[in-house]
């Protein structure tokens, strides 16, 4: 009894996951077969196949022909174990079967392509042929180079599928043996189920080399070339040069460039919040303005995505501009008399300011690296009506910004400008009368002119009125003897009025100061003198020789006392030597001659720390005795040539004038009381060494106490009479 061939198939089947190079792959299932009665035979070229199989059952054979693929005949066997080669295969064909037992087994050597095919058995001749009897005949062949082709464009992120295609050139064609495939990316086996064609996740942004292994059966195969994928990507790592960027207002602004990573090229643009403002690689603004000032960001992209830059911070420095307001008001403000005022400045600036309130030269507050600066006081007065200005300043550059300041309040003489009261003039030449007024509203002014018991008002005919805000005058140009008198000056607003007095005289003749003397004390020397003259500002100036016996003249500044009959005036020593003085009465260009007197300073000082003329003993009194001398001879010579010199212009000319006025106040009066008041108003802040100068130092003012009395009790009522 035979038994039909079967296929036992064993198979090791194994399966790793393996990450290689950004690829995931399984290894593929790999079988060993061994192949029994009636199966296929496979073996390579040249190599021996050996055939087997089993007649089958139910056939009755006596001689049996085994016939190639083409039906020719390879040998004859009978049951009689008798069996013939065909001469052509006569040297590679080795019967050994049982045909008795139904077994047919035969080597055949040295196998050729052309031998592939199925082996059939002929019942007794060529054409009768027993079914389901024979083996096919297997030769194997090398695959054809495998060729590696992408389905699709590779992308980081996404995945890609890749296809190995190649031919098998085992024959028959209808072998039905399949390919096996194995993949390599950079030389890395990589193992996945999916045999010919591969798909992966692509994760690396650098190129990468792939191949494929294609496997026939016992591993006749072969390997393709090697593809290189470089695969794209959306834009990453975007990044901007320079990162901040600082520029003056008006000068150009430095251009910012965006470079991003991304396959295929990007496009740019750049925004500032949500508002494209370059489309392009580079940020060029051109001329700078503060508008600019802000964060900028660079978009990237391509087909597959976007990615933005860091933010790139545009500092535009611009120089100030500021806003002063007096409680609120921008312009001009009006605050009643005894009232608050609230001086505020806001600067607007990049980087901060430094910030000064600022009344004419004097400084009220200060403060550096800020917006914005105030000062404030109570109980305001007329003298703090005033243009105010706040200085601002950086290292860009400085504005001013102005507010005028109106205090309601009725007329009041306004001591900042001295007025005469008693003017003496000649017939004939000019005069002028003015009054400087401090009020708000602006006042009205009217001159009258004191005639008998009653007053007139001023012949305009003859005199000429000119009123300019807070100051009114009139003037002639011709004096005559009915003009002198008494005048005064009727000045009058909502709020009251007052009134001054002028006594208009004839000028009286210059005389000579008398009784010219000093005293030497400790520390300084006393001059002391009668004045001369009707005017009290006369014989104020001085003249101290420095040297002998040049007699060089150098004009002294002092300030004269008066206690109404005499007048002094005190000097520092110089000291130990002869000091000579020289003293005239003038008044504008005339001048009366001098009057000499000398000082005589030493080192050794009497008990109560005084030195007077003539103290000490020795040569102390060698050299107060030779000084006086000296002065005897100098006040000889001066009082012999008084009389030429009042009438000798060319003489006049050798001497030097000096005219020494006391002004009643100030302009920094008013600002004294505010920062009495106020002290340390305002905000402060850290010092600003780059912004400070010599400009921002305060001038001190004078005691505003010393005038108030005066100054207050100068304002009336609309219903008192001054």
């Amino acid at each position: 009894m035979s038994v039909q061939g079967s296929l036992q198939i064993v198979c090791a089947k194994s399966f790793m996951e393996i990450k290689i190079r950004h690829l995931w792959i399984i290894i593929l299932i790999s079988c060993g077969a061994r192949f029994t009665d009636g199966e296929s035979v496979i073996v390579r070229e040249t190599e021996t196949a050996r055939f087997r199989w089993q007649v089958p059952r139910g056939t009755s054979v006596l001689a049996m022909y085994v016939l190639n693929q083409n039906g020719t005949g390879v040998l004859l066997a009978n049951t009689a174990n008798r069996h013939l080669v065909a001469p052509s295969y006569e040297a590679r064909v080795n019967f050994s079967g049982n045909l008795s037992a139904g077994l047919v087994s035969f080597d055949m050597s040295n196998v050729s392509r052309s031998d592939a095919g199925t082996n059939t058995c002929g019942n007794g001749g060529l054409s009768d042929i027993i079914p389901n009897c024979g083996q096919t005949l297997i030769v194997l062949g090398e695959p054809t180079k495998p060729v590696i082709s992408l389905q699709s464009t590779p992308v980081v992120g996404r995945n890609v599928t890749m296809t190995c295609s190649s031919t098998s050139t085992t024959l028959p064609a209808d072998h039905g043996l399949t390919f096996t495939y194995t993949w390599k990316i950079d030389g890395v086996n990589i193992n996945l189920p999916g045999g010919a064609s591969l798909t992966v996740l692509v994760e690396s942004h650098d190129p990468q080399g792939i191949t494929c292994h294609v496997t026939e059966d016992e591993g006749l195969g072969g390997d393709s070339d090697v593809l290189m994928i470089t695969p794209d990507y959306p834009p990453y790592n975007a990044s901007i040069s320079p990162a901040s960027v600082q520029v003056k207002e008006t000068d150009v602004v430095p251009q910012v460039t965006c470079v991003s990573t991304c396959r295929p090229a990007c496009s740019y643009s750049w925004k500032q919040g949500s508002q494209t403002v370059v489309t392009g690689q580079v940020l060029s603004l051109g001329a700078a303005n503060r508008t600019m000032a802000g964060s900028y960001v660079c978009t990237a992209t391509n087909v597959y995505g976007i990615t933005q830059s860091p933010a790139v911070s545009l500092d535009v420095q611009y120089k100030p501009s500021a806003v002063l307001m007096a409680n609120g008001q921008s312009n001009a403000a009006a605050v009643d008399e005894r009232g608050s005022v609230v001086l505020s400045c806001a600067v607007d600036s990049n980087p901060f300011s430094s910030i000064s309130i600022m009344n004419g030269t004097i400084r009220l507050n200060h403060v550096t690296e800020a917006a914005g600066a105030s000062f404030n006081w109570t109980g305001a007065d007329c003298l703090d009506g005033s243009v105010y200005t706040c200085l601002a300043r950086n290292i860009v550059g400085e504005t001013t910004a102005s507010v005028t300041v109106n205090i309601k309040c009725s007329p009041r003489l306004n001591f900042q400008y001295p007025t005469g009261r008693d003017v003496y003039v000649e017939i004939g030449q000019p005069i002028r009368l003015q009054v400087y007024i401090l009020a708000f509203p602006q006042p009205t002014f009217t001159w009258f002119k004191q005639n008998g018991g009653s007053a007139e008002p001023v012949d305009l005919s003859k005199w000429r009125q000119y009123d300019e805000a807070m100051t009114s005058y009139i003037v002639t140009d011709i004096v005559e003897e009915t003009d002198y008198g008494v005048y005064y000056v009727n000045v009058t607003n909502t709020l009251g009025r007052f009134r001054m007095q002028f006594q208009l005289g004839k000028k009286a003749p210059l005389s000579v100061p008398e009784n010219f003397q000093c005293q030497n004390k400790a520390g300084s020397y006393i001059l002391q003198w009668t004045p001369g003259g009707d005017d009290e500002t006369r014989g104020v100036g001085f003249l101290v020789e420095q040297r002998l016996p040049q007699a060089n003249w150098t004009t002294v500044s002092a300030t004269v006392a008066s206690d109404g009959v005499r007048r002094q005036v005190e000097l520092p020593e110089a000291g130990d030597r002869t000091v000579f003085f020289r003293l005239y009465a003038a008044e504008g260009t005339a001048r009366t001659s001098p009057v000499t007197a000398s000082c005589t300073s030493f080192t050794v000082a009497v008990d109560n720390g005084e030195l007077s003329f003539g103290a000490g003993v020795g040569v102390g009194l060698a050299v107060a005795v030779a000084a006086a001398a000296v002065c005897l001879a100098v006040v000889c010579i001066c009082r012999k040539k008084r009389l030429s010199l009042r009438n000798d212009p060319s003489r006049q000319k050798e001497e030097e004038s000096v005219y020494h006025e006391v002004a009643a106040s100030t302009v920094t009066t008013q600002h004294n009381r505010q920062q009495h008041r106020q002290s340390g108003a305002g905000t402060s802040g850290s010092t600003y060494d780059a912004l400070t100068s010599d400009r921002d130092t305060p001038t001190e003012a004078p005691a505003y106490e010393k005038l108030e009395k005066q100054y207050v009790n100068m304002a009336v009522s609309a219903y008192d009479e001054t």
